[in-house]
Parts: C-alpha cells; structure tokens; sequence
C-alpha cells in the first residue's frame, strides 16, 4: 500500500510546486506590463499617462486611512522577471499613491514590506517630502498584492 502512495505523492508534490510558481497574478493581468510604458517616463510627465492601465511595485513608505479611502505611499522598485515582486535594490524612479476603497490595515500595510500594484493612473496629486514639493502619480488599485518577508 505505501508503495502506491508514492506516486500520488510526488505527483501531489510537483503540481504544488507548479502551481505556487504562477504567482499571485494571472497570465492577462502580466499582459498588461507588455504594453506599458516605463515608469521613468510616467514620473517625467504623469499627466500625459492619466487613464493607463500600470502593474508596478515598490517598498511602503506609509499608509493614510481616510474616510472613503485609503492611500499607500510606495517607494517605486524594479520588479522582479519571474514573480513580479519588486526587487531589493536601491534602483527607484519616484514614489507614487495607491488609493483604494479597502481598508489597508497600517499595522498589516507596514513601512518597508513590498507590494505589488495594478491599477489605472487616475490623477497627479501635489504633495511634499521633507520640505520638497513632489507629484504624485495616483493609481486607483484594482489588485494589491503584499509580499511576505520570505515571499
């Protein structure tokens, strides 16, 4: 009997694996950084890329519950070919808001975790870092995925 077993386990095994290696996003929402632009060239005029559909990724600087919203503050990074998480890397082209209509938890939503984001360029948002103006770029999320420390 524990012979037959076997084979359903290893074939158990390997499908796990296969599928926890798909990641967290499907194959039309991946089909969606084929066709957009580089996130230097959204930092360099936001507003001519307001409506876009982007797939981007970053390290949490904060996270503000509002009313009827919540925005999250992310550290723009580079993401990873394979899994689509953002890389550790020193590598950042700006900051930008994520709004979404769902409560982010700040003490789940902490700062420095990694998310990944898909959402449309909604808007471009004045604000200040330090005592420096900045433009946020504001992605109206529809998929906020947040990367555990081992992935």
């Amino acid at each position: 009997m524990r012979v037959k077993s076997l084979p359903f386990f290893i074939l158990l095994f390997f499908s796990t694996a296969t599928f926890s290696l798909a990641g967290p996003f499907t194959k039309e929402e991946k089909l969606i950084l084929k066709t957009e632009p580089p996130f230097s060239a959204i930092m360099a005029h936001p507003e001519a890329y307001i409506g876009t559909r982007l797939f981007v990724g970053g390290v949490i600087a904060q996270v503000q519950n509002l009313p009827d919203r919540s925005l999250m503050e992310v550290i723009h990074k580079p993401l990873s070919k394979s899994f689509k998480v953002p890389l550790a890397t020193d590598l950042s082209y700006g900051r930008f808001l994520v709004s979404t209509r769902k409560f982010l938890d700040p003490s789940i939503y902490t700062k420095g975790k990694s998310v990944t984001v898909i959402g449309r360029l909604s808007r471009v948002q004045p604000g200040i870092i330090g005592k420096r103006p900045y433009k946020y770029p504001v992605i109206s999320a529809s998929h906020i995925h947040l990367w555990s420390d081992t992935y």
